[in-house]
């Protein structure tokens, strides 16, 4: 057993999993979380992401940020549109470069609002996406309306507190609306060398194989599509193999698998053998608890409401 508190369910009922760095991974036995230890304040978290500077690191620019997220948004915008389709409203929480809010814009008439806490991406966004893109964590942030959806693509893991954000995506969401997530599942056997670069510490915890419907639970909501597939199909995938990282060496060795016949597929057959029942990128679609029928149209609602 492990004393450190869970940041979800406050146990301290916990295994130690794998350490990188300086930081522990430890597993919650009851909600199933996984979260790092040390784990930073929440207002540190949210001025570390704020502060980042591209230019003194090196990680890809908001440019390259941007072409990175057009190719993986292929493989699951289709989705997130599906879940859109009837929606007059959109708020998408780390919106980064603007991708997702753009293909939106250009495909509907919804209104849309990002949230980004880096100023490099946000201005990137606000010139793509040509809406409001506001600068401030999402708890901090306030709406006289209510969203249809609000989408985290990949975002989840950075958030450090859980009550303020699902309090806050309750507040912000319409009754019936949606709120969408892509996320990674894991299970307790997972091995360290699974993932490349686990982006500790700027990812603070990942779900374990029950966390959503705890989640769910603690904070009022209905899990209404929960689609897990192994994470070969996202880390194999030509669009990321062919989308520009940080390093130009490790960009041209991708290049050239991406384009070698069944090169990929070898890949991602060779992940799966090791680590395959292990890792797991998930499309979970939540709502408001009993309001999970699918929501209205702005016109439809102002109809019932004259009733």
């Amino acid at each position: 057993m492990n004393t450190t508190v869970c940041k979800l369910c406050g146990s301290l009922n916990s295994d130690f999993i794998f350490s990188i760095k300086q930081y522990d991974v430890l597993a919650c036995k009851e909600c199933g979380l996984f979260y790092i230890n040390p784990y930073p304040e929440e207002s540190s978290a949210h001025s570390k992401v704020k502060e980042y500077s591209y230019s003194d690191l090196d990680i890809a620019d908001a440019k390259k940020h941007y072409q990175a997220t057009s190719m993986f948004l292929g493989r699951y915008f289709e989705r997130i549109w599906d879940e859109c389709k009837n929606a007059t409203s959109l708020l998408d929480v780390g919106c980064g470069t603007g991708n997702l809010l753009e293909l939106i814009r250009k495909r509907s008439n919804i209104q849309c609002v990002g949230i980004e806490l880096n100023s490099s991406r946000a201005q990137y966004a606000r010139s793509v996406a040509n809406c409001g893109i506001h600068q401030m964590p999402i708890e901090d942030f306030k709406s006289e309306s209510k969203f249809d959806v609000i989408t985290m693509i990949d975002v989840l893991s950075h958030i450090p507190s859980f009550d303020h954000l699902f309090l806050t995506l309750y507040s912000l969401l319409a009754p019936q609306g949606k709120l969408i997530l892509k996320v990674g599942e894991m299970t307790n056997r997972v091995n360290k060398k699974a993932i490349f670069d686990w982006g500790i510490p700027d990812h603070l915890h990942f779900l374990g194989m029950n966390t959503i419907q705890f989640l769910a639970k603690k904070y009022n909501f209905s899990v209404i599509r929960h689609e897990r597939v192994p994470l070969s199909q996202d880390l194999f995938s030509k669009n990321r193999w062919r989308a520009d990282g940080r390093s130009m060496a490790r960009n041209i060795v991708k290049k050239v698998i991406s384009r070698t016949p069944l090169a990929l597929k070898v890949l991602a057959s060779a992940y799966d053998l090791n680590y395959g029942k292990e890792v797991f990128s998930s499309f979970i679609v939540m709502s408001p608890k009993d309001s999970t029928s699918n929501f209205r149209t702005k016109d439809e609602r102002d109809v019932k409401q004259d009733r």
